[in-house]
């Protein structure tokens, strides 16, 4: 489903897999460390079109660890 529009690349299936079972599960956030393929708003738009034409209308988020604020801290 990602490929196809050229979401991500054809050998970064792995990558796919993971965006479909954040999708379909739910999440607000993947994380990754990837910048090339993942964590980066051209993607997280793209991906984010795909997911409204197949019917998941919530935006997920692709950022990296370094984007997410530790709640924990004061």
């Amino acid at each position: 489903m990602y490929m196809a529009p050229r979401a991500l690349p054809a050998s970064k299936r792995d990558d796919a897999f993971h965006v479909g079972y954040a999708t379909v599960f739910g999440m607000d956030i993947l994380l990754s460390w990837n910048f090339k393929h993942l964590a980066n708003v051209r993607r997280e738009k793209l991906i984010a079109e795909i997911n409204r034409a197949a019917g998941y209308p919530e935006l997920l988020r692709l950022l990296s660890p370094l984007e997410v604020e530790d709640e924990n801290q004061d």
